[in-house]
């Protein structure tokens, strides 16, 4: 127990309680809303949600890792589980780009005053709710994982990993919305990933595009995890 309370337990635990509870909360307001044909336009969510908590998961799995597991299997096997967290971790911030749908399947006429309608603040409203959650599973497990780095390392090399899945965080989210790929694709069809992501890196005309995406996602990212650090930091 000594090493778990030098890696923040039990208050991770707690903390991870009340995001269990925004998650319950926020995927209840998504499962209520209906369009007027009876439809719930936003169930996907629910699956997207998940893939959020995977990285979650896998940060609590590394904890355990580094406080229990001999010196001699704890490096390989904290390799082997970091690379999974690092393939997943796109998924939490990438509930922010689900904000999109709001203006994809709720019906409005652009040429009225739509944003008067209580019904497209609910819409509104709920789907920001999860990509709030998003950013907040994000900045919980980076936060869990760069504190291993830092006790290893130093608080250097940690931050310079934080930055470092920061950005491509941001270019994975750009090839999960953009690319329709899955984390678990690099697993199932890595040679495929591998060309197609070198076509997509030299074709000069999307550069713009992925840059101009990815720029504004590293922003919120930062913005949002800096935020969550100090605030944790200052708490403790």
């Amino acid at each position: 127990m000594e090493k778990l309370k030098s890696l923040n337990y039990p208050g991770k635990i707690y903390l991870i309680i009340v995001l269990c509870v925004a998650t319950l909360i926020s995927l209840i307001s998504v499962y209520n809303i209906q369009t007027p044909s009876g439809n719930r336009p936003y169930l996907f969510i629910f699956w997207d949600t998940f893939l959020a908590w995977v990285p979650v998961g896998i940060a609590l799995i590394l904890d355990l890792l580094f406080s229990y597991t001999r010196k001699k299997i704890r490096a390989f096997l904290i390799i082997f589980v970091g690379a999974s967290w690092l393939f997943f971790f796109p998924n939490a911030p990438y509930l922010v780009t689900d904000l999109l749908h709001v203006f994809v399947r709720y019906s409005f006429d652009p040429t009225k005053r739509f944003w008067t309608d209580i019904v497209f603040w609910q819409h509104l409203f709920t789907i920001f709710t999860i990509a709030m959650l998003g950013l907040l599973l994000g900045s919980y497990s980076l936060f869990s994982v760069q504190n291993l780095l830092r006790i290893s390392f130093g608080v250097m090399v940690s931050w310079i990993f934080a930055i470092l899945v920061l950005l491509l965080s941001s270019f994975g989210i750009y090839i999960g919305r953009f690319i329709r790929w899955n984390s678990w694709d690099v697993i199932t069809r890595p040679g495929y990933i591998l060309k197609e992501l070198v076509i997509l890196l030299t074709d000069t005309s999307k550069l713009h595009h992925i840059f101009s995406f990815c720029k504004f996602m590293f922003m919120v990212l930062i913005i949002s995890y800096v935020l969550f650090y100090i605030i944790t930091k200052v708490r403790k």
